[in-house]
């Protein structure tokens, strides 16, 4: 299941009710005027593009979209990016291979 409202100018903050949704594979929230911190999700299938919100800096507010989960996060320049938290499983997982196998 998807859910993709970027480029909306929607306002205020993202429901707590947004954990509920089991069956989400992909969640666009960019390019929107959100606040605060997103719940935690748990996205199925995810990839880089799974979960992208404004959670970049610069941003329009004083603090950007707290999104512990988003896989990638835009500026207000619309400028985006994959995460840091993914990009430490890459890293990790590089680490983790080469030990492994011996790389």
């Amino acid at each position: 299941t998807s859910l993709i409202l970027s480029f909306n100018k929607i306002t205020g903050t993202v429901p707590p009710g947004i954990a509920n949704l089991s069956n989400l594979e992909l969640l666009h929230l960019h390019d929107n005027r959100l606040q605060g911190t997103v719940p935690r999700l748990a996205l199925k299938g995810q990839t880089k593009s799974s979960f992208i919100a404004d959670c970049g800096s610069p941003s329009e507010f004083d603090s950007p979209l707290d999104c512990p989960d988003c896989t990638m996060c835009c500026n207000s320049y619309q400028q985006c990016d994959v995460t840091t938290a993914t990009k430490r499983f890459g890293v990790w997982a590089g680490v983790v291979m080469g030990l492994v196998f011996g790389f």
